[in-house]
């Protein structure tokens, strides 16, 4: 009777860690920024290191690893960069850019993806993000928007520290630069 009970513990956990990795597998292909807010909005001030332009996000279900490939705008420049996390046993994914983040997927379709990061920057000091990001071809609707707010009050940040990627003001998007750039991918940096 205990080897049928310790089985059945088996297999929900065995079940539970497949459908993450699932659910991770939506993640690949490519995200355009749309929302972010954080805690410390400094975090998201021109020239930050959050404040940046989500291109594509690759799955390496073997290894367990996110390769995350983005944009930010430094002094007027585009700089690309390339950051891999690591998925662990509690559903987080665990990225060293800028300190620690551990960050969160809550929703993920085809077209939408919502999640929230803690970072821990080298100085000790904790900042919440939450991101809201789209595909190309998909604009968020109100619904994602509102389910961004919702997360946005779940963990403590002020409304007015919502950042709208989609304003004219923040449509730098570096397009010049991924429109001409090759896709990287996990075969690149082996």
């Amino acid at each position: 009777m205990k080897i049928l009970l310790l089985s059945l513990v088996l297999v929900a956990v065995c079940d539970a860690q497949l459908s993450l990795l699932n659910e991770l597998t939506q993640l690949a292909g490519q995200w355009e920024t749309m929302y972010m807010a954080a805690s410390n909005i400094e975090k998201l001030s021109e020239n930050s290191p959050f404040r940046g332009y989500m291109r594509r996000i690759d799955v390496d279900l073997p290894r367990r690893r996110i390769l995350f490939n983005f944009f930010i705008k430094q002094n007027g420049e585009c700089k690309e960069k390339l950051v891999t996390g690591t998925v662990g046993l509690n559903q987080m994914i665990r990225v060293d850019y800028e300190g620690t983040n551990d960050f969160q997927v809550v929703r993920i379709t085809p077209n939408i993806m919502l999640g929230y990061d803690v970072n821990v920057d080298e100085e000790g000091r904790t900042t919440d993000l939450v991101l809201l990001a789209g595909t190309y071809a998909h604009q968020v609707d109100e619904e994602a928007v509102k389910r961004f707010k919702e997360l946005v009050r779940q963990r403590n940040i002020p409304e007015e520290n919502i950042v709208n990627h989609q304003t004219a003001e923040l449509i730098f998007k570096c397009s010049d630069i991924t429109n001409n750039k090759a896709v990287h991918n996990f075969s690149t940096y082996q």
